[in-house]
């Protein structure tokens, strides 16, 4: 039987699904893996090769010595590098694919609804295509970094998936071309998260917890040393992928820290 190439489409769900995956369960027996591999026509062993090999493109795993298989191909490569270097495009497109084949085939009028459903007020549909990208974008997003981060905050390890966000370190606000990207996020608590949004602490270098002069005018208190003070120099729990770039973390020091 005559060997068959590797969709574009195809590449791209497989890459969605090795962002929502935990690193160490791309093996043929994963049901996500299964229910993809049923929906584009292959073999659960060759998607679950498909999510090893993007594994090995990551620049942190490849640090780690982890090696793909010898038959990468080039469309692998070129796959992992769109989607890399366009977070906020190649993300949503993937889960409109996805979507589709989970049978939400009118996507976009789906969340029309719900968006109207909030009583927002858009001027048409370019906007309401706006807001649609921004949902799977967020969802995306979410779905990712706690992914990676195993659904625990990396300062405290709280492990509540409902007192769990998908922090950016370059706010949201402030440019949209990070929003996506998983080396912009961090999986903080709703405290860890506020705390780090207002400036109250951030990371070094070293990926260690540096608290700002803020925090300490509130102590001695029991309750804002345990929540912040007790953590100060300890190294955050860095994710399985995606780990927080520092040009980000730069920014956030220079920008957003209170010192």
């Amino acid at each position: 039987m005559a060997r068959r190439n590797w969709q574009r489409e195809e590449l791209l769900l497989a890459l969605n699904l090795y962002c929502r995956l935990p690193f160490g369960q791309y093996h043929s027996h994963n049901l996500e893996i299964i229910k993809l591999a049923g929906f584009i026509g292959r073999t659960s062993n060759a998607v679950a090769m498909k999510l090893s090999n993007f594994a090995s493109f990551d620049p942190y795993h490849q640090s780690r010595g982890i090696k793909g298989l010898q038959n990468v191909s080039q469309a692998d490569h070129d796959i992992w590098n769109e989607f890399t270097s366009n977070w906020d495009d190649l993300a949503i497109e993937s889960e409109i694919i996805y979507a589709q084949l989970l049978g939400e085939v009118d996507v976009m009028k789906t969340t029309e609804s719900a968006v109207n459903n909030e009583t927002l007020h858009f001027s048409g549909s370019t906007e309401i295509e706006r807001q649609v990208k921004v949902r799977l974008g967020q969802s995306f997003f979410r779905k990712v970094i706690l992914t990676s981060y195993r659904s625990k905050c990396c300062v405290c390890g709280m492990p509540i998936p409902e007192l769990l966000i998908a922090s950016h370190i370059v706010p949201w606000r402030d440019d949209e071309h990070l929003r996506v990207n998983p080396h912009n996020g961090l999986c903080l608590c709703a405290l860890h998260d506020k705390g780090f949004d207002r400036g109250f602490f951030t990371f070094g270098e070293d990926y260690k917890i540096v608290i700002g002069k803020t925090i300490r005018q509130y102590l001695p208190n029991s309750v804002v040393h345990n929540g912040f003070s007790i953590y100060e120099g300890q190294r955050i729990t860095l994710p399985d992928k995606f780990i927080p770039d520092q040009r980000f973390l730069m920014i956030h020091r220079a920008n957003y820290f209170l010192g």
